[in-house]
């Protein structure tokens, strides 16, 4: 059965030039809800050298200001967090928000953070299923308790966590044995900006085994996609921004032109379009800027398009 599409916004929560004030966000993250998106999305990271907003409490603030968008991570670098107190977080902004986060997690992370924060990056798989299954156990909100002789890195003893907050999770990955754990740990699989349509058919047909081998039904699964896209009618304009933006974040090796979507609206509208033709029903479409006339823009002459 084919899975409506939902086209959500990924926020821009890191600058070159500083970030904007709470205001801004705030009155963005309205606009998103008015305009008929179906989702506000954050990044996650601990150290980068420019302005960032952390993803949890930039949550909040959106939770604050909205009433009916989904409120997801993606993604959470949940290796650079302790699963238990990202399972409070989760708890407390699903009751605030009235029942309307996802979670979308990964390995992730920088040798700099792993070391900060003393996690073994030598055994990041390890830790990530661990943290996982905590993760999971706590948010059901029953009383967990498991054995401190397993060598688990989040042994729980009598652990209680409510109210509890029945979400999907979903996991990104690029590599083929992190898409196989998004099928078989996670509810769906969200692909980065890195490859076109034909590679999401790859890593689909392999998140799908993951579920299959974990004996889930592979047709719930749910496939999303992080893609960075700039409207304008002057295509070099479009580039610009997205190239200010992307270089701030990963620096400047980031091919601007192989890994984003720019252009007028047809153009992006119809590149789109081919991503949700090859079966990827949650489009987070990552802006530049918090300019509310290009989220305007993406609503009226793009959104359409990927909903017919």
């Amino acid at each position: 059965m084919k899975k409506s599409v939902s086209v959500g916004i990924h926020v821009p929560s890191v600058s070159t030039t500083g970030l904007e004030d709470g205001r801004a966000y705030a009155e963005f993250f309205q606009a998103v809800e008015t305009l008929g998106f179906d989702a506000i999305w954050v990044e996650d990271r601990i150290f980068h050298p420019v302005p960032m907003a952390d993803a949890v409490v930039l949550l909040s603030w959106a939770a604050a200001y909205t009433e009916r968008v989904t409120l997801g991570t993606a993604v959470m670098v949940l290796n650079l967090r302790q699963a238990p107190v990202v399972a409070r977080q989760v708890s407390t902004l699903q009751h605030l928000s009235g029942g309307r986060v996802t979670l979308g997690v990964s390995i992730g992370g920088r040798p700099e953070e792993y070391a900060a924060l003393d996690v073994p990056m030598d055994r990041r798989v390890r830790v990530f299923r661990d943290g996982l299954s905590a993760l999971q156990d706590l948010l059901t909100g029953e009383t967990i308790t498991r054995d401190v002789e397993a060598g688990h890195f989040f042994p729980l003893d009598n652990a209680t966590v409510r109210p509890g907050a029945d979400l999907p999770i979903f996991i990104g990955g690029l590599a083929d044995a992190a898409i196989r754990r998004a099928g078989e740990l996670g509810d769906g699989w969200i692909m980065g900006p890195f490859g076109g349509v034909e590679d999401f058919a790859k890593g689909w047909r392999i998140a799908k085994g993951g579920a299959e081998a974990a004996g889930k039904n592979p047709d719930n699964l749910i496939a999303g996609r992080l893609l960075y896209v700039a409207v304008d009618d002057d295509r070099s304009k479009a580039r610009a921004d997205l190239t200010k933006f992307l270089h701030g974040y990963y620096g400047p090796d980031f091919d601007v032109d192989q890994h984003a979507i720019f252009g007028p609206a047809q153009e992006v509208a119809s590149r789109l379009r081919e991503q949700v033709d090859a079966g990827i029903s949650h489009l987070m479409l990552a802006v530049p800027t918090l300019d509310r006339e290009h989220l305007s823009r993406l609503a009226h002459d793009v959104m359409p398009a990927l909903r017919s």
